[in-house]
């Protein structure tokens, strides 16, 4: 039974080829010289194959692949990669091995994809107890994908330490630090000459054909480029003097193609739009005999396909678009055709953007028309801009003037990503045709809109607006919900209406949730929770900010998680909530780092001040703020951030009572707010110049800075602020005993407080000052207030919490306790490691050795002592794989790099019971012989030694060690013999000398002393069965009998002689 195109089409679309780890031929030639290369390339982080096609380097990185014990992520990229919103959905698949992994939510800005790329990474490594091998294969496709060249720089940048990434390809993109790296010869690189196949692999190939060609000419003929090689060997070459690449054109239609049985180039030509072949697809289109036809086609022509697994393979890039070429060419009604199905299925799975991205690339324009009118809103949405654009530029002119809505579509996308004037231009033309409506129209106004603000032409924005707003909405669900969005967006950015931009973001997130549109009903509740805030609702704020930080978390990584976080942390500080302020405020700056935003890591960053500042921990507050003025200052340049850190800064060196400091910090944020002429800036920075003044005791400046701050802080409508301004000249009045002043200002102050939760703006304030606090909530009628705070805070809230070093907190190492004397354990901050977390015996055993050896070893002298009989080639990668476990185990700097050498973190805490016992051993042998000091010592290490060192580790530096510590711990239990028979106790004595023959029964001088010390002890019978029977085990185990000594002593103890 045959089913229609459509099926067939989804059937391939769920193929997970392109990140599939190719399976080796049948027929492979051995390259032992290539895999050495590879093996010790392990270590670097890069390895490149650069190549033309037909070199092999895919079945060489598959061989490799399988050798090393290292977890691979395989991406076998096509020109749909050129997108970046494509290529990090790819990337982030080919790590998780799921093809099914959700998309970016968001990728408006680049670095929503590095949040989402650097998730996935870590994803990734947490899911494996194996270091990642990253194989991008084909990479060539990037050449012309800037930002995707870019995401692939920052996926080597995030990649747990450990990881290697192989880039295989006909050439690679321009990448300057890749670049760089190779030409300082950092990076293995093998080119075509390496892959070409030399004399022995010529052999290998003749003999795996059961050929008798003659190497030489071979060689000749061929110039050693695999698929050359093969083909001749194949016997279908031609007889061309030399297989060049045009020839091998040739070879492909005359020599191949025009020997497929027709019937099979029907189904050759229908598989081949999808980037791989599998059989269940086949079947269902052609039947069961059709996929074994296929599949034996392919088993003799293995050098032009690749296989994936039993029932996947796909075809050489060479030979498939070759094919699709030809198919093209001579039938394009079904090539149009084939391809409608191939992008319905796609649609159908939910793959928009490999859709785009498959029209684009198949030329079929208009199939890409269709897609971008149905679906371009969407992507505009979800920020897929590179995207789009790239399908843009493939849409003509004819095509676009026929096709007002995507006349339309096009200036949205130029008010994104292109130049707003030229988008108002395109908009204009929509907008001035009276034919167009509806959904043109609302598009083409959403473009004026933006292009206008960016323009800065307010004016006509407004004009717009009210347009927009006016204009009947179409039965669009995704178009009427944008529409509430960037209207609400509107009304708080410009016309500062914070009732009626509340009102429209949650009529945009009903209708959101209601049709499921995302992100865009997250868009606008982080939206909402930034207006709540800054309309002064705390509370409210910190309840949707608190939602939207989990529905992003849910859909992914993007950088909005870290804004978000940032404006919950200033929410629950503005609550008075200054605990979870840091805690979330941490978090932000954490998310900030990992998606290489520094302009998110700036402002969580001075926000993390203002919460350490508000808990009175004024060394961490000022630290934060030097780090924010730092990264606006080089890294992401903000004067409003500059400003308002620098004035956060002052405030810090005020509270740690550096005056003069405080004073020319302040002065320096007021001027830089000035030059911005921003109103809250500038009455912020006047308030903390009033805080100078009133420390100086210049209060009368104080009165006048603060009063100046009030007023700005009044006409915006900042009422936590102004509330603080106004206790600030209150505090100023008392200082000047003008109490009916102060009381006045404490009265204004208190009016503007409307919730009590409003009132912990004033804790800092009151911290500074507590006796004034406690006349302010003395006060009758407007004293409440204060009152109401400082019962519910305490008056012990107002000293500041004991403060914790900010940096030590964040960069101290876990303590690492291991245990090898007796039972192997090792635990890390108090939380045992187990086997399955070593994931291998090899991983611990090499933490030993590291332990063993504090001062660091060299790569090759770790690899003698765990691989003595391990391939030379292959030690360096499972030196490599090793080490990632133990940082994994661990922790990720447990191991560093010092001078060439590995060696524990000298900055972290190791405790080793090998090392607390060679310690008491040490200061037992310095003190003095015979001494109470030295007998102390011995059975501290007596008492340390659990039993014989790591027995399950079996290589010959644990043995040598495990005979070291031994013998060590025999000297300690004979010096602590000899220690209590010199003082008579013989009991005690024989008690050390029986402890010496548990560990090693055929100890001749342990056995010896014990006998001799029991016969002292008065155990006259104990001693002579002893000897008895030491002597029977003594002669069965080595075949003679005792020395003489022995006999001597049972005569002696016999016959009561002293001894």
């Amino acid at each position: 039974m045959r089913t229609t195109h459509a099926n067939r089409g989804a059937a391939l679309m769920t193929a997970t080829g392109r990140i599939t780890v190719p399976r080796l031929p049948r027929r492979l030639v051995p390259r032992p010289r290539l895999l050495q290369r590879l093996h010790a390339s392990i270590g670097n982080g890069l390895t490149v194959l650069q190549a033309p096609a037909g070199y092999g380097k895919t079945t060489l990185i598959s061989s490799f692949a399988a050798e090393v014990e290292f977890r691979p992520a395989w991406l076998t990229l096509d020109a749909s990669a050129g997108a970046p919103e494509v290529f990090a959905q790819q990337l982030a698949a080919a790590l998780a091995g799921d093809r099914e992994i959700e998309p970016p939510a968001v990728s408006t800005k680049f670095t929503d994809l590095q949040a989402y790329i650097h998730a996935a990474a870590h994803q990734a490594a947490d899911a494996s107890g194996l270091p990642l091998l990253v194989v991008i294969d084909n990479v060539e496709e990037l050449s012309d994908g800037r930002e995707s060249s870019a995401l692939l720089v920052w996926l080597m940048e995030v990649l747990p330490e450990g990881s290697e990434v192989i880039l295989s390809g006909r050439e690679l993109p321009f990448i300057p630090s890749i670049n760089a790296l190779i030409a300082t010869g950092e990076v293995t690189v093998l080119d075509g000459a390496d892959l070409a196949f030399d004399g022995d692999e010529l052999a290998a190939a003749i003999g795996l054909s059961d050929g008798k060609d003659n190497p030489s000419e071979l060689a000749r003929l061929t110039g050693g480029w695999p698929v050359a090689v093969m083909a001749s060997l194949a016997g279908s070459a031609g007889s061309c003097d030399r297989l060049s690449t045009a020839a091998f054109d040739r070879y492909l239609r005359s020599e191949v193609w025009e020997r497929v049985p027709l019937e099979l180039q029907e189904v050759l030509r229908s598989v081949a739009l999808s980037p791989t072949i599998e059989r269940a697809a086949v079947e269902l289109d052609f039947g069961p005999a059709a996929w074994r036809q296929l599949t034996a086609w392919a088993s003799t022509h293995d050098f032009l396909c690749e296989h994936l697994s039993p029932a996947e393979f796909r075809l050489s890039p060479m030979l498939r678009q070759f094919i699709v070429a030809d198919f093209q060419g001579s039938d394009p009604e079904r090539y149009d055709s084939a391809v409608e199905h191939v992008l319905e299925s796609m649609i159908a799975a939910g793959d928009l953007t490999e859709a785009v991205e498959f029209a684009r690339a198949a030329a079929s324009e208009r199939h890409l028309a269709e897609l971008l009118e149905s679906h371009s809103a969407q992507l505009i949405i979800q920020g897929a801009f590179t995207l789009l654009w790239r399908a843009f530029e493939s849409i003509s002119t004819t095509t676009l003037g026929r096709r007002p809505l995507l006349r339309a579509l096009l200036a949205r996308l130029t008010a994104h990503h292109g130049d707003p004037e030229d988008a108002l231009r395109r908009a204009g033309l929509v907008l001035r045709d009276p034919s167009n409506s509806g959904a043109a129209r609302i598009h083409a106004l959403l473009a004026s809109l933006r292009a206008q603000r960016l323009l800065g032409r307010l004016e006509e924005a407004t004009t717009t607006a009210h347009r927009l707003r006016a204009l009947e909405c179409c039965d669009d669900p995704v178009l009427q919900t944008e529409v509430a969005y960037q209207s609400a967006e509107f009304e708080l950015s410009i016309t500062r209406n914070f009732s009626r931009a509340e009102q429209l973001l949650n009529d945009a997130i009903c209708m959101s949730e209601r049709d499921h549109v995302e992100p865009l009903g997250l868009l606008a509740r982080s939206t909402l929770g930034q207006a709540l805030a800054m309309h002064g609702n705390a509370p409210a704020a910190v309840t949707v900010l608190t939602r939207a930080a989990q529905g992003w978390r849910s859909l992914g990584r993007s950088s909005n998680l870290g804004w978000v976080l940032n404006n919950l942390g200033m929410s629950h500080l503005q609550a008075g909530d200054f605990a979870s302020a840091v805690s979330v405020l941490i978090e932000a700056v954490q998310e900030g780092l990992d998606c290489g935003n520094q302009r998110n890591v700036a402002y969580a960053t001075a926000s993390l001040g203002d919460a350490e500042l508000a808990l009175g921990h004024f060394q961490n507050a000022r630290e934060h703020y030097e780090e924010a003025i730092r990264i606006c200052a080089t890294d992401a340049l903000d004067e409003t951030l500059a400003a308002l850190s620098i004035a956060g800064l002052s405030s810090a060196f005020l509270g740690l009572g550096d005056l003069q400091q405080a004073d020319f910090f302040s002065r320096r944020a007021l001027l830089v707010a000035l030059a911005s002429a921003n109103d809250y800036e500038v009455a912020h920075c006047k308030l903390q110049q009033a805080a100078c003044e009133f420390a100086a005791g210049n209060y009368v400046s104080a009165v006048s800075e603060a009063a100046q701050a009030a007023e700005r802080f009044e006409a915006m409508d900042v009422p936590t602020s102004l509330a603080i301004a106004h206790y600030r000249m209150a505090m100023a009045y008392f200082r000047t005993s003008r109490r009916p002043e102060a009381q006045e200002e404490i009265g204004k102050s208190a009016a503007v407080l409307k919730e009590p939760w409003m009132a912990s703006a004033l804790v800092p304030l009151m911290r500074e000052n507590p006796m004034f606090a406690q006349w302010a909530a003395s006060r009758a009628g407007v004293g409440r207030v204060f009152r109401d705070l400082l019962e519910r805070q305490s008056i012990g809230v107002l000293a500041p919490a004991e403060e914790q070093p900010a940096a030590e907190s964040r960069g101290r190492l876990p303590r690492v306790v291991a245990r090898s004397l007796g039972a192997l354990s090792v635990s890390v901050g108090g939380r045992d490691v187990s086997d399955e977390q070593w994931a291998s015996a090899r991983a611990k055993e090499m933490f030993f050795l590291l332990l063993s050896h504090r001062g660091g070893l060299r790569k090759e002298e770790a690899v003698e002592h765990l691989y003595p009989d391990l391939p030379r080639e292959k030690c360096n990668s499972a030196f490599h794989s090793n080490l990632y476990r133990i940082r994994k185990a661990l922790y990720q700097d447990s191991v560093v790099k010092r001078d060439g050498a590995y060696i524990l973190n000298p900055e972290g805490h190791f405790d080793w019971d090998v090392e607390e016992f060679e310690a008491a051993i040490e200061r037992g042998r310095q003190a003095p012989p015979g001494s109470k000091e030295r007998a102390v010592a011995f059975q501290e290490a007596v008492e340390k030694y659990g039993g014989p060192f790591a027995e399950v580790f079996q290589s010959e530096w644990a043995a040598a060690t495990r005979a070291r510590l031994d013998g060590e711990a025999y000297e300690s239990l004979a010096t602590l013999a000899a220690y209590f028979a010199s003082r008579d106790d013989y009991e005690s004595a024989a008690m050390c000398m029986e402890r010496v023959l548990r560990a090693n029964q055929y100890n001749e001088e342990a056995a010896y002393q014990l006998a001799r010390y029991r016969g002292k002890a008065g155990q006259t019978v104990q001693a002579l069965s002893f000897i008895d029977d030491y002597g029977s085990t003594y002669a069965s185990e080595f075949g003679e009998d005792l020395p003489s000594r022995f006999w001597q002593l049972r005569a002696d103890i016999a016959a009561g002689v002293a001894v």
